[in-house]
């Protein structure tokens, strides 16, 4: 039988607006309920872009800051899975972390161009949501891992289909077949969530799309596939065949 710090959870994940409302209203002390990997229900909200529930927790006083066990914050959590409008409520209510990754996941173009171009040294946007030393999720030949964080944010951007950051990030001078996690390029996270603009951006940039990552040793088109678009892992086989 779940106790309620595990049913409140359970409602924010699934997105039962009304039994999370409910819950604080009872136990307000819930908002700063963690479960597994220390995910607080705010980062549960993030995961899935419910807008409704994130809101209640942040006027529960939820902590916009908390991190999970790998260090994310929900709005690095939000800005990895795409979801826009809880990142625009976090921001509103002043959550730090703005990355180069976060802002290029995000699609925050005008962010991404300022920081790239008022610092040589991007160290300091090096991303927090990631491992301290190399593992299965992260290999060592990682963008992040190998200090590069321009092509890090590359990845984030098209992995979410950020095709004109991805394009700005590749002008500035981003390496098209760098490894993000599981050591996966912008190619593989761009088809395995159906970006056909970005896919096709990168495939005309020159990605390779023959490569296959280390964890699942898959090609971008084993991976559009895993994803459920039989015509983009068609179109990547092909530029798998002709390509670098």
């Amino acid at each position: 039988m779940m106790d309620a710090t595990a049913k409140f959870l359970a409602a924010v994940q699934r997105g039962d607006a009304a039994a999370v409302a409910g819950a604080l209203r009872a136990q307000p002390e819930l908002a700063h309920a963690a479960g597994e990997h220390d995910k607080t229900g705010l980062h549960l909200a993030a995961e899935a872009d419910h807008l409704e529930i994130a809101r209640a927790l942040v006027e529960a006083g939820a902590d916009v800051e908390a991190r999970t066990s790998w260090g994310a914050t929900p709005l690095a959590w939000a800005a990895t899975l795409g979801s826009i409008r809880v990142a625009d409520l976090l921001l509103s209510h002043g959550a730090g972390g703005v990355t180069l990754a976060v802002a290029a996941a995000l699609g925050m173009r005008d962010a991404v161009e300022r920081i790239v171009s008022s610092s040589d040294d991007l160290a300091s946007h090096r991303r927090i949501d990631a491992p301290r030393t190399p593992d299965e999720h992260w290999p060592a030949d990682s963008a992040h891992f190998q200090g590069d964080v321009l092509s890090d944010a590359l990845v984030a951007a098209a992995r979410n289909g950020q095709t004109t950051v991805v394009e700005l990030l590749l002008d500035r001078g981003a390496w098209i077949d760098a490894k993000g996690v599981f050591g996966a390029t912008a190619l593989h996270w761009a088809a395995i969530n159906g970006h056909a603009a970005t896919i096709h951006l990168l495939l005309g940039r020159g990605a390779n799309a023959g490569l296959k990552d280390p964890r699942f040793d898959a090609t971008p088109e084993g991976w559009a596939r895993e994803g459920g678009h039989a015509d983009l892992a068609a179109a990547l086989r092909s530029a798998g065949r002709t390509g670098p």
